[in-house]
């Protein structure tokens, strides 16, 4: 994921995460993929960012009806992606 060079944190992804990313069509594989390039280089701020609320750095990323779930680990310079899914269903977990 890191092909670029330019991202500033590193990703982890849950095995629902891959999981959901291996189900995908091509076309939702690469959004995927491109929001998570673009949450790696800011992920706490920007126009399809929301900060989830109670304890810890939980952010999600809206991606049309999809949902990118996510924490940051600042003093590590991570991401880890707990969940990926429909509005829906992804918010249960």
């Amino acid at each position: 994921m890191n092909s670029s060079g330019n991202l500033t944190f590193r990703v982890r992804l849950s095995a629902q995460a891959c999981n959901y990313i291996k189900r995908a069509d091509r076309i939702i594989q690469k959004r995927i993929t491109a929001a998570i390039e673009t949450i790696c280089s800011n992920p706490a701020s920007g126009p399809n960012i929301k900060k989830l609320r109670g304890a810890g750095q939980n952010y999600r990323y809206r991606l049309g009806g999809i949902r990118i779930i996510y924490t940051v680990v600042d003093e590590e310079r991570l991401v880890v992606i707990n969940s990926i899914g429909p509005r829906g269903d992804v918010y249960k977990k």
